[in-house]
């Protein structure tokens, strides 16, 4: 079995710091060959080392490249394998080396560098990486305590709501067992693509309340409902299926206030993200008056800050996909109308809104218990990348006399360590010296990585700007909504100073009207008057 080069490190530190007394017993203390432990101490490579200057790019070269895929990765922009290659070739081409890459390569380059991995990537919005700044996540959990520790709001006083929508009876892709030699094979589905969307409301204390279901239609049907199985939900239509402003105040005046007022006049707190039907002016004073402090999330950061998405939602749509999935092989894969859908939601929203799961979301998101790390922390968070001083790498040339090799211009590290070698061979070159070449080399190759990486880099700004010349771009300008409820009242104050003074505007139509008719009577009696004292 092979030995790791980190034990073999640990053990000749080990060794020279008096922990183990002889050579043999600290190969038996980390399962060395006495042989292999002996041989480091005498200044042998290992084999990998030893073959450095064979690969493709130096060590240096190869831990540019690890660094700048770990950096793409921070953006949002995980490099594909082709793309990585591609880099790696860049880096070739900048080293003079215009020899193919291998096809194993790229396995042997993730194995050589263990920070990096090749995993699966999932797709997520732009605007949600974007909108995942540390600062902006540091000053939500700054408002979130601030606003609790201001109002002296209990654990059970606070509040997450949020909307997800379903499709009534689409199933995903899943695992199936079918006849062998067969790579694929097909499932009936219930086909009905119809939209619902669920206002959800949940606290830390794994209490939920009534949801709002929104249909898409006119107006609610009998029979969308089974006789004596309706479940105790507020149900609403829409042309779409998607909420409104309208939506937003229902469920805030028939749902929330009622059913989740505090005792003795406490306030409460509500954690909601920034659409629109939260942020309309309405919402916003009835929440004011209710003593209800509105914290908005950061735009598109639900992913990282909002219990609901972190702990809720998932495991919801999974139990009501199930449930769909059974329905399909009971009924032949009938489509699923909303009598069914509000059966298998019934039946998914028992199993998966219960407290063990509603409070995994606030745990998730670092609310309760207190724990900011959780969001600083995420996986999902945009963190701005270091400017790298180093960028690309680069290959050797192949000389054919000592006096090529030495008397050529070295374009690499490779070519810098063919010049030591021959060097050596020639004439006894001192260690210093060599040490000195060395690191010549290495500073080679981390200024031809830089320029590969820096041509890369103009190669794409150039390919931007010139789509950007060829249209105007216009950028929405960004309104924080708690700035909005926190001056709700002096928007409120205005509304209806605006209303009055358009009521006194229209309250004064008639006389207005008036004037001018008896103005013009008066114009028109004038005129007649000259018109007739001229004719006589």
């Amino acid at each position: 079995m092979p030995v790791n080069e980190e034990t073999i490190s640990k053990a000749i530190s080990d060794l020279k710091n008096g922990t183990f007394t002889s050579i043999r017993a600290t190969a038996l203390a980390y399962g060395i060959p006495r042989a292999t432990l002996q041989d480091r101490l005498d200044g042998c490579k290992s084999r990998r080392s030893s073959h450095e200057n064979q690969q493709k790019l130096s060590p240096e070269q190869e831990q540019f490249l690890a660094d700048w895929i770990i950096e793409q990765d921070m953006q949002g922009f995980p490099p594909s394998h082709a793309r990585a290659r591609e880099m790696a070739v860049r880096v070739l081409r900048a080293n003079k080396d215009h020899r193919p890459l291998g096809k194993a390569w790229l396995p042997k380059f993730i194995k050589r560098n263990p920070q990096v991995a090749s995993c699966i990537g999932r797709r997520i919005d732009a605007s949600r990486i974007h909108g995942t700044q540390p600062e902006r996540i540091q000053e939500f959990y700054d408002l979130f305590q601030r606003t609790q520790a201001t109002y002296n709001i209990p654990q059970e006083n606070i509040w997450n709501m949020d909307e997800h929508g379903i499709a009534l009876g689409v199933c995903t892709n899943s695992q199936v067992l079918a006849a062998a030699g067969k790579k694929r094979t097909y499932v009936k589905s219930p086909e009905n693509r119809e939209w619902v969307s669920i206002v959800e409301t949940i606290n830390p204390m794994g209490m939920k309340i009534r949801p709002l279901v929104i249909f898409k239609g006119k107006n609610p049907q009998t029979s969308w409902f089974m006789p004596n199985e309706v479940p105790d939900w507020l149900y609403a239509t829409s042309e779409n299926g998607w909420t409104s402003n309208s939506h937003g105040l229902n469920w805030l005046t028939s749902i929330f206030l009622p059913e989740t007022k505090p005792r003795n006049s406490m306030y409460r707190m509500l954690l909601l993200d920034g659409h629109g039907s939260h942020t309309d002016i309405d919402f916003l004073w009835i929440c004011k008056q209710n003593k209800v402090q509105l914290v908005f999330l950061p735009a598109h950061s639900s992913h990282v800050l909002q219990p609901l998405d972190l702990g809720t939602f998932s495991p919801l749509k999974a139990h009501y996909r199930a449930e769909i999935a059974a329905l399909s092989f009971l009924d032949d894969a009938a489509p699923v109308k909303k009598v069914r859908f509000i059966q298998c939601y019934f039946r998914a929203r028992s199993e998966c809104l219960v407290p063990r799961i509603l409070k995994s979301g606030w745990v998730a998101a670092g609310l309760f218990p207190w724990n900011p790390k959780k969001g600083m922390k995420s996986s999902q968070l945009r963190i701005e990348p270091k400017k790298s001083t180093q960028l690309r790498p680069l290959t050797p040339p192949e000389p054919k006399t000592i006096v090529d090799i030495i008397s050529a211009t070295p374009q690499n590290p490779q070519q810098m360590y063919e010049i030591i070698e021959a060097l050596r061979k020639d004439e006894n070159l001192p260690r210093k010296q060599s040490i000195a070449l060395h690191k010549a080399g290495k500073a080679i190759g981390i200024l031809n990585a830089e320029k590969a990486a820096t041509d890369a880099h103009l190669f794409k700004q150039d390919t931007q700007l010139k789509a950007l010349r060829s249209r105007t771009t216009k950028k929405k300008i960004a309104v924080d909504p708690n700035t909005r409820f926190a001056d709700i009242e002096k928007i409120k104050r205005a509304q209806d100073e605006a209303q009055a003074q358009a009521a006194r505007l229209e309250a004064r139509k008639p006389e207005i009207e008036a004037k001018k008719a008896s103005n013009a009577i008066l114009q028109a009696n004038m005129e007649s008057c000259m018109y007739e004292f001229q004719a006589y």
